[in-house]
């Protein structure tokens, strides 16, 4: 699948919006078609220019229908235009790269499936880039909750669902504090720099271990709060049982982000200090919100516990047997490389 309004060479645009989908063609529709209402506006004056990228993930549902569509329409709002492929490889490691592989911008920025985007939120990511004079942006994720939710979810609960608690201000990113490829842009020659999407990480966790090589390639990054993308929450995303899963997996991924960043030494240390965060902690906090009747706050404390246990885990698991395949993707793997590896490049496209 590829434009079919599209023949010859492509024009420049100054971003490429990369987004995948596997079976979430409703909620794609509602992505896209914010997506191309973006205001291309800049502070001072001037404007940008930018196309989007769709990949189908290898779905079964009607994505691909979705995206030819909005391929094929002859008027896409704001956006110069609408660009579809299908990549067979399962993953959304796969389905980055392909985006990547396809892209034309020389700013490259990520959107989930299930998001919608503000008005400004590019406008604003290409504003910080510029006066900032960097390389790597990031915004805020506020959470979009079912209309007919009335619970008012503890801070750590909002976390796990992507929501940046806290972040009021524009600041650095940092190592506690890392941007999520739902929102984020970076020039094409962080990419080329530092390599692509690891694809050898299935489960999670593919962004943290991205932004752990910019950090080590000395790239200096910058959140605003201004860049702004709703994470659409299905109800059934609001259960004990999803907090669980998705608390467990956050443990998990920042024992090998850990491990990778300060080896096995260094990590026997974390595993020592966590646990007494956990037990002297989070483990009291929880039993009080339990009896003093807070259902709401004891779910966030019950949650930073699975965190806790599934980092503890994880973590004494690296330390004594290691893990063969937590090794950052090779840095030559650059973006061009990657073109010719990644099935095909942009050029033979069209």
């Amino acid at each position: 699948m590829s434009n079919p309004t599209t023949t010859g060479p492509l024009s420049p645009v100054d971003v490429t919006v990369v987004v995948g989908s596997y079976n979430r063609a409703a909620m794609l529709a509602e992505t896209i078609e914010s997506l191309t209402a973006l205001d291309t506006s800049l502070p001072g004056g001037g404007e940008f220019t930018y196309e989007i990228v769709a990949i189908d993930n290898a779905s079964t549902d009607e994505t691909q229908e979705v995206i030819r569509r909005f391929a094929a329409s002859e008027r896409i709002g704001s956006a110069e235009r609408v660009r579809g492929f299908y990549e067979a490889e399962p993953g959304v490691t796969h389905a980055r790269n392909r985006g990547l592989a396809e892209s034309v911008g020389e700013w490259i920025a990520f959107h989930d499936d299930d998001q919608r985007a503000h008005p400004l939120w590019l406008a604003k990511l290409q504003e910080l880039a510029r006066r900032r004079n960097v390389k790597v942006v990031g915004g805020a994720v506020h959470l979009s909750l079912p209309v007919t939710n009335t619970r008012k979810l503890a801070p750590a609960c909002r976390v796990l669902l992507g929501e940046k608690v806290g972040w009021t201000e524009e600041q650095p990113y940092t190592r506690k504090r890392i941007p999520g490829t739902n929102n984020l842009m970076l020039h094409r020659s962080v990419l080329q720099d530092v390599g692509v999407f690891d694809v050898r990480i299935k489960d999670g966790g593919e962004d943290a271990d991205l932004y752990r090589r910019i950090r080590t390639a000395g790239y200096e990054a910058w959140y605003t709060p201004e860049a702004i993308v709703y994470h659409l929450i299905p109800e059934q995303r609001l259960a004990a049982e999803y907090m669980k899963w998705t608390a467990t997996r956050h443990g998990q991924h920042l024992a090998l982000r850990e491990y990778k960043e300060w080896g096995r030494a260094k990590l026997a240390g974390m595993i020592a200090l966590r646990a007494v965060q956990a037990g002297g902690s989070y483990l009291p906090r929880y039993f009080v919100a339990i009896m003093s009747g807070q259902r709401e706050k004891a779910l966030g404390k019950r949650a930073l516990l699975w965190r806790s246990q599934a980092y503890l885990a994880r973590a004494w698991s690296l330390v004594r047997k290691g893990d063969a395949d937590t090794g950052a993707q090779d840095a030559s793997l650059n973006l061009r490389e990657g073109r010719e590896k990644l099935i095909h490049g942009a050029a033979n496209a069209n």
